[in-house]
């Protein structure tokens, strides 16, 4: 940066003048500099928090969906445990076993987890960056639990498909590991209506 005088200096009051002229340049120098970075920090803040808004939405139909086909899938899970708890010991008819099925549904963060390396949210409010973290933690939890119901899952799967064909202690093992598919889709239930309750505060 180079500083051009307008004239000689013959005084101190030219010098004070001078001087005042420079600091004041240099003053509006680095307040525009301070503009345009505050501009670059607000636009890079927005940017992700429309990502965030994308994500959560998308994840939040995900939720919706899981939730919705709960019901009829708890009625198969019953339907299951009537059917193979009606058996009797020497009953050879095959009784085909109607597994439930497993609703798993991935979870969206990219744009949260890039925003947390790049340092991205100290250009967010702290009270949103909040919500939206809480709202992500939800979603963290939803996808945890239905890992546990996709491990439970795999494991009825182990019973073969005919329960007539099962021991007595077989039978037995099979309506207890139904009853857990069962308990898991009560869970995700619960946890669900939190997450969407996150997810509807941190998008309101």
């Amino acid at each position: 940066m180079e500083f051009h005088l307008p004239g000689p200096i013959r005084s101190f009051k030219d010098f004070f003048i001078h001087l005042g002229i420079v600091t004041l340049g240099i003053l509006i120098a680095l307040g525009l500099e301070q503009i345009v970075e505050a501009h670059h920090r607000a636009k890079i803040g927005q940017d992700s928090v429309a990502g965030f808004r994308r994500e959560l939405a998308e994840n939040r139909e995900q939720v919706k969906e899981v939730m919705a086909a709960t019901p009829a899938l708890r009625a198969k899970i019953a339907a299951q445990i009537a059917a193979i708890g009606a058996l009797r010991e020497g009953d050879k008819a095959p009784l085909t076993i109607d597994y439930p099925g497993i609703y798993f549904d991935f979870i969206y963060s990219a744009s949260w987890e890039t925003a947390i390396a790049t340092q991205t949210l100290y250009y967010i409010p702290a009270a949103d960056t909040r919500r939206y973290s809480a709202a992500y933690s939800a979603f963290r939890l939803f996808l945890d639990e239905e890992r546990t119901g996709l491990a439970t899952w795999q494991d009825l799967r182990s019973f073969g498909p005919d329960a007539a064909a099962l021991s007595p202690e077989q039978r037995r093992a099979l309506i207890q590991q139904l009853h857990r598919y069962q308990s898991y889709t009560y869970v995700i239930d619960t946890i669900g209506k939190g997450t969407l309750e996150a997810c509807d505060q941190a998008l309101q």
